[in-house]
């Protein structure tokens, strides 16, 4: 189960906080070897002010709530001579050197590049976002991508998902969802009532104004999931991670006992507590009950119900949790009735 089932492996280097906050634009205008930008004003040193990358990079850098840093890294992309695999033939090289960065956007919006960057990101803890105008696609990839999300829109190179990114990025995972945000800078599409909601079933969001609000129409991945609820996936996934390996490695042992299948539990307890919502704001991943109880449980087993191979080959199994996020509501139903 995808709340369930954290996978931990030894790693060098621990997963870093930072990557939940930093996109990554994947440029194809010409070659670039990974730089991090903190202004858009640097941009220029790099792009010129009509390319598409610097277009892209405006909208992200020019949110009111904007990343600290947004990472470049490009090639020289030719469509028709390279296929869209060369997209993620180039992130896959990328990730060897560089991986600490947790959003994609690109530059390329045609369906096969963004499909192969769909594919590529469903096989990582990231998370890719894109602007299209052809709502076709987003309904022939419906259903298969927990780690994207499309943003259909009649001004495609307006990049209102990207922007939309970049007015996300900085807030604290947990702390908000992705439906109603506003896009500084970009127009509402002209689609009419029954375009917008071919969008929304098709799992895909648009860019509508509501009740004089300019405001993202939905936030959900091309599977149906919120973005939200995939991003509390990931980070539940890399914190309790993190712990675990800071656990293992800075202690000089960690011991085959009670005592050490303690250690263990504790460390993931620690990182479920501290996304336990907070009762003052409502942020936070994990619900409380009507006491205010912390809604999650963690199961585990003792050593003496260890197999004695398991133990010989030093691994702790079984340290399972289950979780009851908190979610939030989108939409609010009011029934009245007026007497005389």
């Amino acid at each position: 189960m995808r709340y369930v089932d954290v996978q931990i492996s030894r790693e060098t280097k621990p997963i870093s906080e930072k990557g939940f906050g930093l996109p990554l634009l994947l440029a194809t205008s010409k070659e670039m070897d990974y730089k991090e930008y903190t202004d858009i004003g640097d941009v220029a040193a790099d792009f010129k002010e009509n390319t598409r990358e610097y277009k892209l990079l405006s909208r992200m850098f020019g949110q009111a709530l904007r990343p600290s840093e947004i990472a470049v890294y490009g090639f020289a992309y030719d469509a028709k001579a390279d296929g869209a695999t060369a997209l993620t033939a180039k992130m896959n090289e990328l990730i060897k050197t560089h991986n600490d960065f947790y959003y994609v956007v690109c530059t390329e919006q045609g369906d096969e590049e963004i499909t192969a960057l769909a594919e590529w990101t469903n096989t990582q803890d990231k998370l890719y976002g894109v602007t299209t105008s052809n709502v076709e696609l987003a309904e022939t990839i419906k259903g298969l991508y927990d780690n994207t999300f499309i943003l259909v829109h009649d001004k495609p190179d307006t990049y209102v998902a990207e922007g939309l990114i970049g007015t996300c990025a900085p807030k604290k995972i947990g702390a908000y969802t992705w439906t109603f945000k506003n896009v500084q800078g970009v127009p509402a599409v002209k689609y009419d009532n029954t375009m917008i909601n071919r969008i929304h079933e098709a799992n895909a969001s648009t860019y509508i104004n509501e009740a004089g609000l300019l405001l993202n129409s939905k936030g959900v991945t091309t599977s149906g999931e919120y973005i939200d609820v995939i991003q509390a996936t990931h980070y539940l996934k890399a914190r309790i991670a993190e712990s675990v390996f800071r656990l293992l490695a800075l202690r000089d042992k960690v011991p085959g006992t009670d005592t050490g299948i303690g250690l263990a539990v504790a460390e993931v307890e620690g990182v479920l507590a501290s996304t336990v919502e907070n009762t003052t704001t409502g942020e936070g991943i994990i619900a409380r009950d009507e006491a205010g109880n912390p809604m999650y449980t963690i199961t585990f087993p003792r050593r003496k119900d260890i197999p004695k191979n398991t133990l010989a080959q030093r691994i702790l199994p079984d340290i399972q949790w289950t979780a009851t996020i908190s979610g939030a509501f989108e939409k609010v139903q009011i029934r009245g009735v007026l007497t005389v």
